[in-house]
């Protein structure tokens, strides 16, 4: 499996060069525009660089499983960001290298007098703005997801339609028919995915609905919704991938979120997610009802033991509803009949928001597992660990023969304690290759 997906890896990371690096071996292929200044070249180069870079970014958020398989959704939605700054600084270079060059080009701002093809190109990078700028500080300004992501499309896409008009508005640049073309395929790639994400998408969903069977209540204010495909055979997963969920209304409205399977990966019947209440939508888990129809597209991610089925011993690090993958993980073993080593490191805030504490304890007799629960606020008389999960505590019940070559971690919980434990883990002697993470950073 792995070496079929570093060919796929190799093929997309070709194929991502290609498309963002054309552009400038079409400028170095000609015609040469004699007196055209250095500065002006380097200009246009980096302004087409990032135009073709905005352009690859529709691709790598189309969720087209094709291309996330070899990758991972998170490793995908963080070169998306990474890539999208990169791609910002270039596009922004190209006027103030313009600006450098000769003062002259700062009457082009001026959106009265300009024209509409600077006019465009003006927009274009005040839009480009905007949308890093709105990325940036989405959560610091505590804006919703789905209402961000809504805007996020629209104006991105804008801002690509104006760039485009920009260059190919009496653009020096693609005076040949080949040159033409080359734009015009980047125009019908970014029209392909829209299509794809607003209709094509939302259309195979509807045509494999999931209805709600049962809804369990847990502790630790969790809720677990069961859901049967309807009139299909669903889809088989790894234990610890997720899925984007919508409910309460079609595909058609862009509002679905990521949520890990909880249901053992042997189950054929149904799928469960197990939800905590944690805002506007999760809050409304505990109404589902019986029959109800949801959506369902999975699976994604990376973060799973079947990508390590030569593991000799497996490290399992949940905190807090970052269990829910690990779950999966646990069950799964049982039904197969695993007997790998397990030892399983459950954090949590207090003892009475521990999520499935007694099916753990059931599922320890089926496994070779041991556990060990750190508590940050730990009830009176309480005589497991208190506080982080930290390098002592990991070299207190991690024999040395654990610390090895053969062990793989999987740690998936809050970002500030999966920063911690993370260093804890290198501190005590793991190496970073053999630690797994689960981060739901593109939302």
């Amino acid at each position: 499996m792995k070496k079929g997906e570093n060919f796929l890896r190799a093929v997309w990371i070709l194929v991502f060069f290609i498309l963002v690096f054309t552009p400038i071996v079409m400028l170095i292929l000609g015609p040469k525009v004699p007196g055209r200044a250095v500065l002006l070249e380097i200009s246009v180069a980096l302004g087409f660089v990032g135009l073709a870079v905005m352009a690859t970014q529709f691709l790598s958020t189309a969720r087209f499983k094709f291309i996330n398989k070899p990758f991972g959704t998170d490793l995908i939605y963080h070169f998306h960001r990474q890539i999208g700054i990169a791609a910002f600084l270039m596009v922004f270079a190209h006027p103030i290298l313009l600006f450098i060059l000769d003062t002259r080009y700062l009457r082009l701002l001026n959106l009265i007098t300009a024209p509409w093809r600077s006019r465009a190109g003006v927009i274009s990078v005040l839009a480009l703005i905007f949308v890093v700028w709105f990325a940036e500080y989405r959560k610091k300004l505590k804006i919703p997801y789905q209402f961000w992501k809504f805007w996020h499309g629209i104006i991105a896409t804008v801002m690509i339609a104006l760039a485009l008009y920009h260059i190919f508005d009496g653009g020096t640049y693609i005076t040949q028919p080949w040159k033409q073309g080359l734009w015009i395929g980047y125009s019908v790639m970014l029209v392909g995915v829209l299509l794809y994400t607003r209709v094509v998408y939302p259309l195979r969903l509807i045509r494999k609905p999931y209805r709600v069977s049962k809804v369990i209540d847990e502790s630790g204010d969790v809720w677990t919704i069961r859901m049967k495909p309807d009139g299909h055979e669903g889809f088989r997963f790894h234990p610890g991938q997720f899925a984007w969920l919508t409910a309460w209304n079609t595909p058609f409205a862009d509002t679905e979120h990521p949520f890990s399977m909880a249901s053992s990966a042997e189950e054929t019947d149904y799928i469960e997610m197990s939800i905590k209440n944690l805002g506007p939508f999760t809050s409304t888990i505990k109404d589902f009802e019986p029959g109800q129809k949801v959506y369902l597209d999975g699976p994604f991610g990376f973060f799973t033991i079947d990508r390590y089925p030569e593991a000799e011993r497996i490290v399992l690090i949940p905190g807090g509803i970052g269990v829910t993958p690990i779950i999966s993980m646990i069950r799964t073993m049982a039904d197969r009949g695993e007997m790998r080593p397990i030892y399983l490191f459950y954090c949590n805030l207090t003892w009475d928001t521990v999520a499935f504490r007694e099916e753990v304890a059931e599922l320890r007799e089926k496994l070779d597992m041991q556990m060990v629960y750190t508590i940050e606020r730990p009830p009176e008389n309480w005589e497991g660990e208190s506080g982080f999960l930290n390098s002592q505590i990991l070299k207190k019940h991690l024999l040395e023969g654990w610390i090895a070559e053969g062990t793989e971690v999987f740690l998936c919980g809050p970002d500030p304690m999966m920063n911690a434990v993370e260093k804890a883990l290198l501190d005590v002697g793991f190496e970073e290759i053999q630690v797994h993470t689960e981060r739901y950073a593109f939302v």
